[in-house]
């Protein structure tokens, strides 16, 4: 292959656009780690971001909509007569959607991500809504941050809105077209290499993970990253096929796509790499279309956005006694929680022992073919798919290697368990060629795999989906939407401090400011109130013990100022905590606390938890 590839290069009549492409790489690296400072990045990223994610998609869905029309005809063959394929697909798209239901999942990282979705779609800026008021009827953005989080995504979803209207229901829709495109695509992988039954066995593996089914009904960006992941795969694979022109940059572009998903998706640049070399070489010629000539420039923004991200410590949200993101350090805690949500057979967490087993065992059985042909003296020339995705493979397992490095990623936390989708697509393509070769007595396998899968279907995943121990379990969810429900029967306008975030209640047009910034504006509150700008002032506050013989009493943190004078509206308890929601009756400036200043935890007034107020 590099004796072949470097012959091309010698020989190829594109040495400019060789040349053209080494000095577009070396001005991506300019640009992105040397020429600017990290708050100019922030500040071009925030201003343009909307704007190159959007330029790169329109081009990606150019070149695929011309390979589309290539393929028009089988393509309309199938949709005309799909089939009991057609038929156990859309089984496994509903199976999937019914699994759990639709709520958020991850807080409050879910909000924040709809929160640039609004920003994307109101002013067409990179930013995640933090404050916002009505103003003469319109609801208007008046501050936003930079996330941390990449923004294809979200770009999608502020596409919704600008079609539709904005509805915080539309995050839920696009996951719920996301995953038939996913399951579809995972078939048509697993059926590149494999037959029919198998294929749909890599698919019912998929859509009986309780995992997916979470992601697909939630509002996060993993069932989104997953399809990306996938779709690329498959175009690598139809590149490969027959490489020419449009075919590369689609695959190009839509690996720039893939970066602007997840954080670490970025490795899936390599593997692509490496297919388009070895297009060159099948097709025995250099293709460099300008696209693909200035594809690293199209990388620079997730560069600007890396170096922001590690020049903002706050963005990381390490927990205590922890200083760097990445560390040697977190390896064996890691890899231990890896083994406990793959093999876990308590029921407790959104895995399927019996789509990691299965993989193992095609792990194994592939490790031994690979094993097999490089001892071969006559080696066969792989296919063009095999080779697609085995490039992949390696992006998923360096993927997961990287992750193992992680602060966050023990994936037998709840909150973790999102990271191992791809690595269980890789399994379910594994379990399914495995299923496709492996013979006992001269029969295949694939009967007693079906028969696993059913089994599994009944003992393991749907137990695990009927408790949903997670989405039930998500308390601090409860505790949002309880205070959603008691703002909504208030007269408006109101003001809301909260003490956890503004995000969700401006997503409601809620007007909300935090209590570390309500505790500073008690003058500027009292002058709205009396002005009319607002009819009532709510407060939530935590309580917790203050004493040895469980006197409960306002956590410090959400303590107001002396002046501030409550009236508790509601109290309610989620877990081990009681969540309080007061109305502001009067404010005396005079008796406040200094800006900023909290009253002393000693201040904290005992308070009797017997007949809590009714709770709508």
């Amino acid at each position: 292959m590099f004796s072949s590839l470097a012959h091309l290069l010698r020989t190829t009549p594109h040495r400019g656009r060789l040349g053209l492409a080494l000095g577009s790489g070396v001005l991506a690296f300019v640009l992105g780690f040397v020429a600017f400072a990290p708050a100019t990045m922030e500040l071009m990223i925030r201003q343009g971001g909307y704007y190159y994610v959007a330029a790169v998609f329109a081009g990606f869905c150019f070149y695929a909509g011309r390979i589309l029309r290539a393929r028009g005809d089988s393509l309309r063959a199938w949709l005309r007569a799909p089939g009991w394929v057609g038929f156990a697909l859309l089984t496994a798209v509903g199976f999937v959607l019914w699994s759990d239901p639709f709520k958020h999942k991850v807080l409050f990282d879910e909000y924040v991500l709809q929160g640039t979705a609004f920003q994307m779609h109101a002013v067409k800026e990179y930013g995640t809504l933090v404050r916002a008021y009505e103003i003469a009827g319109s609801w208007v953005p008046i501050d936003s941050f930079a996330d941390k989080r990449p923004y294809f995504f979200t770009f999608l979803v502020s596409l919704v809105h600008d079609f539709t209207g904005y509805r915080l229901i539309n995050i839920f829709l696009v996951n719920a077209a996301l995953t038939p495109i996913f399951l579809a695509l995972a078939y048509w992988l697993a059926r590149t290499v494999t037959g029919r039954g198998p294929a749909l066995l890599a698919v019912a593996l998929m859509a009986s993970l309780p995992l997916l089914g979470q992601n697909a009904t939630g509002a996060g960006m993993e069932l989104h990253n997953l399809t990306m992941i996938a779709l690329v795969a498959a175009l690598a694979v139809l590149y490969l096929r027959a490489p020419d022109d449009d075919r590369l940059v689609a695959l190009v572009l839509g690996t720039v796509l893939l970066s602007q998903s997840r954080y670490e998706s970025v490795i899936f640049v390599l593997p692509t790499v490496l297919v388009v070399l070895l297009g060159w070489v099948r097709a025995g010629r250099v293709l460099l279309p300008w696209p693909v000539l200035v594809a690293p420039l199209l990388l620079v923004p997730y560069a600007w956005h890396n170096r922001v991200l590690s020049a903002t410590p706050l963005h990381w949200q390490l927990q205590a006694g922890q200083t760097s993101r990445f560390s040697v350090d977190y390896l064996a805690n890691n890899l231990a929680g890896a083994w406990a949500f793959f093999f876990s057979f308590k029921g407790k967490l959104a895995n399927s022992w019996y789509l990691s087993g299965l993989g193992l065992i095609g792990t194994a059985w592939g490790m031994g073919r690979a094993w097999s042909w490089s001892r071969s003296t006559a080696r066969p020339a792989l296919p063009p798919q095999v080779v697609a995705l085995l490039a992949f493979a390696a992006g998923i397992v360096a993927n997961l290697t990287l992750l193992m490095f992680y602060y966050w990623s023990r994936l037998d936390d709840v909150i973790a368990s999102r990271f191992a989708l791809p690595v269980c697509l890789l399994l379910a393509l594994l379990a399914a060629v495995f299923v496709e070769e492996a013979r006992v007595r001269g029969r295949s396998v694939l009967r007693w795999a079906v028969v696993g899968t059913v089994g599994w279907l009944l003992i393991g995943a749907l137990p695990a989906m009927a408790h949903r121990f997670y989405t039930e379990e998500n308390i601090v969810m409860q505790e949002v939407e309880w205070e959603h429900a008691v703002l909504a029967t208030r007269p408006g306008p109101l003001l809301f401090i909260t003490n956890k975030s503004t995000i969700p209640y401006l997503l409601w047009r809620i007007p909300a400011v935090l209590n570390t910034v309500g505790r500073q504006r008690g003058a500027q509150i009292k002058y709205h109130l009396g002005e009319g700008t607002f009819r009532e002032v709510i407060v939530a506050q935590g309580l917790r013990p203050t004493s040895a013989q469980g006197e409960m009493g306002i956590d410090p943190d959400d303590l107001l100022p002396p002046g501030f004078h409550l009236e508790m509206i509601a109290e309610k308890r989620f877990g081990g905590r009681w969540a309080r929601l007061s109305r502001v009756i009067a404010i005396d400036t005079a008796s406040s606390a200094p800006a900023g200043e909290p009253a002393p935890a000693a201040a904290a007034p005992k308070l009797s938890l017997v007949s809590p107020a009714p709770v709508p």
